[in-house]
């Protein structure tokens, strides 16, 4: 197991930081240091879905506690009450650290202000669509009804909504009908494609931006209106004609 000395994971008990840390530690790649904010689930009363491979990434097991995956990985950790990226005891565990990496993986709907940006560590997050043609929520059903296809984008936070530099992008197939799209899969690519960057940024200590955003470019989605969201559902391979 290789520990990136100078990475900082800021998780919230979520399926998308059970991936991140499920698919980094089935490579072998961890961050040296975990941030978790707010208070931990309690775990399922029922069996959950063992981790497995489709069309080449990896499906979390999200009954595993994301804690028990750091501690197998011997990552330590930093237990906060909060649950606000923006909270001044967060801002204070960043700088104490002092990484020259932070992987973001907070609680949905919050934007980063200007305290911890300005601190000036490299914020990455790995944002679900294509950028900036697909901005905002719910992307990846949108991404499936006009595209037919998924996609994942890792960008630098800034303070605007999904608009920081691209350090890479990557397109995925539709998963078949009956996958958990919102909990296994989409948390699944976007795993995949931090996976990369972080080799990336393992092999060269550089991370390398190939695409820097224009706000008034690109379009922003807002929660997908349940209708829709079920006729993304039907055109998914395996769906019925």
């Amino acid at each position: 197991m290789t520990h990136l000395d100078d990475v900082l994971l800021i998780a919230a008990h979520s399926a998308r930081s059970q991936a991140y840390v499920q698919t980094l530690a089935a490579h072998g790649l961890m961050p040296s240091h975990a941030l978790l904010l707010g208070e931990a689930p309690q775990s399922p009363t029922t069996p959950s879905e063992p981790a497995r491979e489709l069309m080449g990434v990896l499906l979390p097991d999200l009954g595993i506690p994301l804690s028990r995956t750091l501690a197998d990985c011997d990552v330590p950790i930093t237990c906060l009450a909060t649950r606000d990226i923006n909270y001044q005891q967060v801002i204070d565990a960043v700088r104490e650290r002092a990484p020259r990496l932070v992987i973001f993986s907070g609680y949905g709907g919050q934007i980063v202000k200007p305290p911890l940006i300005e601190l000036g560590i490299p914020l990455l997050h790995v944002h679900s669509g294509w950028l900036p043609d697909y901005r905002g929520s719910t992307t990846v059903y949108y991404s499936l009804l006009e595209e037919g296809v998924c996609a994942a984008s890792a960008i630098l936070l800034d303070t605007q909504i999904d608009t920081g530099p691209v350090l890479a992008r990557k397109r995925y197939p539709a998963p078949p009908l009956g996958t958990d799209i919102d909990r296994r899969y989409d948390t699944a690519i976007r795993a995949d494609l931090l996976l990369e960057v972080l080799r990336r940024y393992q092999a060269s200590g550089e991370l390398d931006v190939v695409l820097q955003q224009e706000a008034e470019q690109g379009n922003t989605y807002y929660v997908i209106h349940p209708v829709l969201k079920h006729l993304a559902l039907l055109s998914l391979p395996g769906a019925a004609d």
